[in-house]
């Protein structure tokens, strides 16, 4: 996870007009979605969602039932801009979330899903809120679906979230400790599954090789070099987790260095 920007993520001027059309009766949706957010947050009643709650004022989908109009994903613009803030990766795990595909007229469609942090379901005065939306993939949307615990997760648009973390060098990752926070973002967006980690792992794996041999080659010419050169420039598949390691294996490698006594010499083959 990295820091996402939102400089120029902007809901057009027509946003507030094309969400309330929606709505057989949008003041009575307003009213209603902001007395729900008023309930406990962890209780009974937002826990089973707006929808149980005020079916009344709610259009019909597809399948006949209550539910939230996805204003957000109809309006192609939503996501264009979302998926130009992660530069098309998760917002969550930083893998590519999918290609651009062909839609109506040759036209393309940016690739992702429009990903609600706290859950329309649970919040549904701020279902369309833009500081409420991130591109994310599938595995991530659907493992986190409508959660929402006690303190909630890490937001990809505030503070330093990779920090926040530790990347192991085969992929799997954990919350700092201490990082409650950290860590349900980690276990209820289920950041370790099995695919996810393994090419986590690879990336990490591929870029310490080619840093390990150039560190070989730099020492055995008596050439130094800054660690910031061997990071990669993020946005980049999994740059954060890349980077840690890389940081670690540079801080090993300086304080063998200047403690060379502590390296024991191999043994001959």
């Amino acid at each position: 996870m990295i820091r996402l920007r939102r400089r120029g993520v902007k809901p057009p001027a027509d946003w507030q007009e094309l969400v309330d059309a929606a709505f057989p009766d949008a003041a009575a949706f307003w009213a209603r979605a902001r007395a729900f957010e008023k309930l406990a947050e962890q209780g009974a009643k937002r826990k089973k969602g707006f929808a149980r709650y005020a079916p009344e004022v709610l259009p019909l989908d597809a399948k006949g039932s209550p539910d939230l109009p996805p204003v957000w994903r109809t309006d192609a613009r939503v996501r264009q801009a979302i998926a130009g803030m992660s530069h098309g990766f998760c917002a969550y795990c930083q893998s590519p979330v999918s290609s651009t595909h062909a839609g109506k007229k040759g036209k393309a469609k940016p690739p992702g899903q429009v990903e609600h942090f706290r859950p329309k379901a649970r919040f549904p005065a701020q279902a369309y809120d833009w500081k409420n939306y991130f591109l994310v993939c599938m595995g991530c949307n659907g493992a986190k679906h409508d959660r929402w615990p006690n303190g909630g997760y890490v937001r990809p648009d505030e503070g330093r979230p990779g920090s926040r973390f530790v990347f192991a060098e085969d992929g799997t990752m954990d919350g700092r400790k201490g990082d409650d926070q950290a860590k349900r973002t980690v276990e209820d967006l289920d950041l370790n599954r099995h695919w996810l980690s393994y090419h986590r792992g690879r990336a990490i794996e591929i870029h310490l090789v080619f840093v390990r041999r150039l560190m070989a080659s730099l020492d055995a010419r008596g050439i130094d070099m800054r660690v910031e050169d061997l990071l990669i420039a993020p946005p980049a598949m999994f740059s954060e987790a890349i980077n840690q390691n890389v940081r670690r294996v540079w801080a090993s490698r300086r304080r063998k260095r200047k403690n060379p006594s502590r390296v024991r010499p191999r043994r001959a083959r």
